[in-house]
């Protein structure tokens, strides 16, 4: 660690209101602390993620940021993404166009305030696409404690999709998604290599004018269950597009953590271009919730 102590700023995000959407913390400085030392930095938080303001290799960029869940490293992430821009904007009294270097690439972000409320959207360089093979239904279901064909086997199958990072999506009605929790030893069954967690969703939503109810779990992330989950948010449209549910340009708004009781939502734009997805973009707000520093 550095000789002072080094200041950190917590937020919740997905969310305008305090004790919702998903925890994020930031430290605000990481200059010189080691792979290990932000990784137990980021399992004391034991939030979903814990994120890393770093120098930008390239000086026209505003900085670049480095992101732990409490397991392990990761290349990108949607809501430390969206929260860290914003504690930078904060923390520099900037607004408008900010550019972050990710280990997945160079993410634009688009920073605005009203009112007090901070919004944010990045586009991801990365555009979603099938990325191997995904568990059969069966096993998600047995990984999940639902009952045998409760998962959609037509076209929303279970895909393993990736924009940066990969999550396997399933679909099944919204009162099937409430059930599920985790079944630890059917879970250990299926194939975590190179991918996140299960992105289970439902047409429809608690909240008014959602889309898609969502539940995302990944407990060999350290995350057994995520309120908001912006990095399978942005590769979201690549299921729905093989699914035939998205043969256009589309806004999409996501619920998440309804389950929880830290509902978020995530507002995404899908362009789709001859029959592609061309162009993806994820935002919401964001809410300051504590300030600090850890001890040298």
């Amino acid at each position: 660690m550095a000789d002072m102590p080094r200041p950190y700023v917590t937020l919740d995000v997905f969310t305008q209101q305090r004790f919702a959407g998903n925890q994020l913390a930031v430290v605000m400085d990481g200059r010189g602390l080691a792979d290990d030392a932000m990784q137990a930095i980021a399992r004391e938080f034991n939030y979903a993620e814990t994120s890393f303001v770093l120098p930008a290799d390239d000086a026209r960029r505003t900085a670049k940021v480095r992101i732990f869940t409490p397991g392990y490293e990761m290349p990108f992430a949607g809501h430390p993404t969206v929260g860290t821009a914003i504690a930078i904007a904060r923390a520099r009294n900037i607004a408008g166009d900010l550019t972050l270097e990710l280990k997945a690439g160079v993410f634009p972000v688009r920073v605005s305030s009203a009112a007090g409320r901070w919004r944010a959207e990045f586009e991801n360089p990365n555009l979603p696409a099938e990325r191997g093979a995904a568990p059969s239904a069966e096993a998600i279901e047995r990984a999940l404690s639902l009952p045998e064909g409760a998962l959609d086997r037509g076209a929303h199958r279970p895909r393993r999709i990736g924009a940066g990072v990969d999550f396997y999506y399933t679909r099944a009605p919204i009162d099937i998604v409430r059930k599920a929790e985790i079944n630890a030893a059917a879970w250990k069954k299926l194939s975590f290599a190179g991918v996140i967690g299960v992105y289970l969703y439902a047409d429809g939503g608690d909240l008014e004018g959602s889309d898609y109810h969502v539940r995302m779990f990944a407990p060999d992330a350290g995350v057994t269950e995520d309120p908001a989950t912006g990095s399978a948010a942005a590769a979201f449209p690549g299921q729905l597009l093989l699914a035939g549910a998205l043969s256009a340009s589309r806004k999409i708004r996501i619920e998440q953590g309804v389950e929880l009781g830290r509902p978020s939502v995530l507002f995404v734009d899908a362009e789709v271009v001859a029959g592609g997805v061309t162009r993806v973009a994820v935002g919401g707000f964001a809410v300051p919730v504590m300030r600090g520093e850890l001890e040298d």
